[in-house]
């Protein structure tokens, strides 16, 4: 152990083995040692204060690995073993992924890298996307082991995502030439995780990941939003890149469903993330040593209201609209998510600009549109567009038991019984009998408070309730005598 205080080493700890070669991962603090030509890789693990032995990574019987054809890296928090292996015949070289899941767990094999090329490789890791760099053609490969491949019940097999492509070239000046020259990146040997050395130039370079350029070139929008997901800086890229597809004059809306199916689901393990870490433990209860990945991208139903639907409300056609938001609403089910207001109120809208009320009606009463007040509210205000917008918001008020709202809707639009009955014993006689302008209205009003021992008392306490009895009594006595 280095003690940098007093510049010196304190020894902690004996191992004796054979070494032929190791590979440091300074992230992760294990060196994988090699013995036996390269057919036994031993993992020791580094920590503070000590040194100890994790089990062997699982090759197969008899087969050696070179220094040159062992990484280790890092992929979405785990530490991995990635073993270039040179399979027999043409065009069959693959990179095995063993990954390292936890203490005293052995290394498992679970992904496989097909390159399709054979020849001398390189490996990099940058934004936990495995660079396969191809020394014959100049061009590299990127593999991402989250997504889903052929699989044989244990192992996952990939293919590239993307075409091969090279490096971009590099402009650099050249000491004793005049003009500077484009220069392509030929790899001569790679650091982890992102560091390549052209030894030909004595240039190093870091990688980085161009993720609009690399989306660019895969052709299908389900792969490059669950790529977006977990880079880094994937956010504005994902919602460009949705923007682009919906706004494209035949969009493909399953496609788009897709998408926001990974969105949603992203956003749902989030959510029950933190309500795990907001809840408390019981004691005694024992501590989760489960790895956690951070969410790198997280696209909430707001951003999509402001980032997307309200820029496409005023460039496409409302149809097209309406069934992106549909797509949306319905992905947002699927995962339990409930849908905001502002989202429900974009969908309100368009269908009744396009006087769809029948539509209207069927998505809330089948529960794709959310009941609320405020939604009511909207629908009320629809009411001079259609009648049955009225009939609409009494529903959903009446599915959240929202009575006093009803009572009041009722009283508006001059159905006094209706809310009468709907009040009961809860009723303001003052408020119904004020309410009550037409004589027939006053007289059952008048006659339902006066018959009801529950409001009985009211008459005699009120002095203001026997105006409206002195009313009735000379609207019906002018009556009688003419």
């Amino acid at each position: 152990m280095v003690i940098p205080e007093k510049k010196s080493l304190k020894h902690l700890k004996t191992m004796s083995t054979t070494v032929q070669w190791f590979v440091w991962c300074s992230l992760n603090k294990i060196a994988l040692i090699a013995s036996s030509h390269g057919s036994h890789l031993q993992p020791v693990l580094f920590k503070p204060g000590s040194v100890s032995k994790l089990p062997k990574v699982e090759t197969e019987a008899g087969r050696m690995a070179l220094e040159r054809d062992v990484t280790l890296a890092t992929l979405y928090g785990i530490p991995a073993v990635l073993i270039l292996r040179h399979q027999s015949g043409p065009f069959t070289a693959e990179v095995h992924v063993h990954t390292l899941n936890g203490p005293g767990q052995a290394p498992v094999k679970s992904h496989v890298l097909k390159l399709g090329l054979s020849g001398r490789f390189a490996i990099n890791v940058v934004d936990d996307l495995i660079l396969v760099h191809h020394q014959a053609s100049r061009s590299s490969q990127i593999f991402d082991i989250a997504l889903s491949g052929e699989s044989d019940g244990s192992i996952r097999y990939h293919t590239t995502i993307a075409p091969a492509k090279s490096f971009r070239p590099t402009t650099i000046s050249i000491p004793g030439l005049v003009e500077t020259q484009a220069h392509i990146l030929q790899i001569g040997c790679v650091f982890q995780p992102n560091i390549v050395i052209d030894a030909k130039l004595g240039c190093l370079w870091h990688i980085s990941l161009c993720l609009s350029e690399l989306c660019s070139q895969i052709k299908d929008l389900s792969t490059c939003t669950q790529i977006a997901l977990k880079r880094t800086n994937g956010k504005a890229v994902l919602l460009k890149l949705l923007l682009e597809n919906i706004k494209q004059e035949k969009p493909t809306l399953h496609k788009i469903q897709t998408a926001f199916n990974h969105i949603n689901s992203v956003y749902r393990d989030w959510v029950e993330t933190e309500l795990q870490n907001m809840s408390a433990t019981p004691p005694g209860a024992p501590l989760s040593i489960k790895p956690v990945t951070p969410v790198r991208v997280l696209i909430d139903q707001k951003e999509m209201h402001t980032k997307i639907f309200q820029k496409l409300g005023s460039e496409m056609n409302l149809k097209k609209l309406e069934w992106v938001l549909i797509a949306y609403i319905t992905s947002l089910s699927e995962y339990s998510i409930p849908t905001q207001y502002d989202i429900n109120e974009l969908l309100v809208i368009i269908l009744a600009s396009q006087h769809k009320f029948t539509a209207l009606q069927q998505l809330l009463q089948y529960g794709v549109i959310a009941n609320s007040k405020p939604l009511a509210c909207l629908l009320l205000s629809l009411g001079n567009m259609h009648p049955s917008a009225v009939q609409m918001a009494l529903d959903m008020l009446a599915r959240i038991d929202a009575t006093e709202e009803i009572q009041e809707i009722l009283l508006n639009e001059g159905q006094i019984l209706a809310a009468l009955k709907i009040a009961g014993d809860t009723a303001n006689p003052r408020k119904y009998l004020s309410a009550a302008t037409a004589p027939e209205d006053l007289h059952s009003v008048l006659i339902y408070f006066r018959n009801n021992q529950h409001f009985a008392a009211a008459f005699k306490k009120d002095e203001r309730l026997m105006s409206y009895v002195q009313k009735y009594n000379t609207i019906f006595n002018e009556e009688q005598g003419s």
